[in-house]
């Protein structure tokens, strides 16, 4: 009987360490992933589109809204370098909710978006929309994004 009551408090005490270091090593990960966000959108910001693009994995894509799939870093760059070429553009984004797997190598993040070009009639115009990323931990320990999704809310 007593072994048992042991056993059962040492499993519990177990569990409890486990799922402490889990969910240390899981909130570590989610600021990391915070702060990835926040030097992305500095990147973005200051209309460097090589930085930017540095955040996508290699064979990394970006589905942006109103138009075709993305696919491959350079590519990806030579998007984002249209995109911030354009007159008046101006960028910040910020993750309200980070999720990472269990397993510490996949993740994803929801977030919001401001983004200023001027229209077609070279006044300035705002959009603000919403957007969801899936990142995933590379061979090297580093996160980079897989996918990267965004729309306008209007």
């Amino acid at each position: 009987m007593r072994t048992t009551i042991r056993m059962g408090l040492s499993a519990v005490i177990l569990a409890s360490a486990l799922t402490t270091t889990l969910a240390t090593a899981g909130s570590g990960e989610v600021q990391r992933l915070r702060d990835l966000d926040k030097e992305w959108s500095n990147a973005a910001a200051s209309k460097d589109a090589a930085k930017t693009a540095a955040f996508y994995a290699v064979d990394g894509s970006l589905l942006p809204f109103n138009g075709p799939i993305v696919s491959g870093r350079a590519k990806i760059q030579e998007a984002w370098a249209g995109l911030m070429a354009k007159p008046g553009f101006s960028l910040h984004f910020e993750p309200t909710r980070i999720v990472v797997a269990k397993s510490g190598d996949v993740a994803f993040d929801v977030g919001t978006f401001e983004l200023n070009v001027n229209d077609e009639h070279g006044k300035p115009a705002t959009m603000v929309g919403k957007y969801l990323v899936a990142w995933a931990k590379q061979k090297d320990g580093q996160w980079k994004v897989e996918a990267d999704c965004f729309n306008t809310d209007k």
